[in-house]
């Protein structure tokens, strides 16, 4: 049978002037005697804590009173510390924010000047960031392609204020080093903006979700007539894994290496922006066969099927 213990804000109020915790009782100038207390709840929130009687106690000498201070002291001065040094990094990260907002904002201008020559390209790009953070992270790689596959820009970049990306580099692989000597983006987003702004579509893996929003960030804004294309979202479709019940049932976003893997492509060097764009063009390329179109329309219409079995409503 299990034991049942106390609860301690249930007592009387006679009852518990007559106990204390350890901790209570150092601040008092006590310590146990033994270490006998009585184990009980605190309150209804479960947690356990052992109490002392005032007969279980003692005075404590002057040296362990001092101990006590000691220890006491060191801890202050810990979260003292502490607390100062999240109050410095987080004015270090207001810092960077507004100065990587001005920043910003100088490519902005520079991509408001650039001429507005419509083309009827279809291009294809691709970002290396150094997190996904849209307000604090910043672009390390990009690269523009067409959906041929034909390289028509490709630099990195040296971030303006990100001094180190740890969780970034073990995906991307770029490091600091990699890029000490590379330009800053504000000296190659006039060349992006010219193909970008100008093209006829453009189609980026997640594009919608990341890499579309993190280029608006530094000013860059598409054709209001530009269609915008993402393979990632009826790739999704011709590769056909169903997930979740009911009306939340869909397929699953497959990663660009997945989904170009069952399509067939051969090609390597993932997380380079280039190779990532040539993979996509590929993607894409494949999802415009006929034979792609029908298995889309296919499994789209076993997932209205799914969603309709699964539809208890009246």
């Amino acid at each position: 049978m299990a034991t049942k213990y106390r609860v301690y804000n249930e007592l009387s109020e006679d009852e518990k002037a007559q106990i204390a915790t350890e901790k209570q009782w150092h601040k008092r100038g006590y310590c146990p005697v033994e270490n006998e207390g009585e184990l009980m709840y605190c309150n209804r929130s479960w947690s356990k804590a052992v109490y002392f009687r005032a007969d279980q106690v003692r005075r404590m000498s002057e040296t362990e009173l001092a101990l006590i201070r000691a220890e006491r002291s060191a801890k202050d001065a810990a979260k003292r510390a502490k607390e100062r040094a999240v109050a410095l990094a987080e004015q270090e990260a207001q810092r960077k924010r507004e100065n990587l907002n001005i920043y910003r904002q100088k490519c902005a201008a520079i991509c408001a000047a650039v001429s507005k020559r419509p083309t009827n390209l279809k291009l294809v790009f691709d970002l290396e960031t150094t997190g996904l953070n849209f307000a604090e992270d910043e672009i390390l790689e990009a690269a523009i392609t067409t959906v041929d596959g034909e390289v028509l820009f490709e630099s990195r970049f040296k971030p303006a204020y990100t001094k180190e990306w740890s969780g970034a580099q073990r995906v991307n692989g770029i490091s600091p080093e990699d890029v000490e000597d590379a330009p800053g983006i504000i000296d190659k987003i006039g060349e992006m903006a010219a193909l970008l702004q100008n093209a006829e579509t453009v189609i980026a893996y997640n594009g919608k979700q990341f890499d579309i929003p993190f280029l608006e960030r530094y000013g860059i804004r598409l054709r209001p007539d530009a269609v915008i294309d993402d393979p990632m979202l009826y790739g999704a479709v011709v590769y056909g894994e169903l997930r979740g019940e009911g009306e939340d049932v869909n397929y699953k976003w497959k990663k660009l290496a997945v989904l170009a893997d069952y399509l067939g492509y051969k090609g390597a060097n993932w997380h380079s922006a280039a190779a990532d764009c040539i993979a996509t063009a590929y993607v894409w390329r494949q999802l415009q066969e006929s034979d792609m179109i029908e298995k889309y329309n296919e499994n789209l219409a076993k997932l209205n099927e799914v969603s309709e079995e699964t539809d208890t409503s009246f």
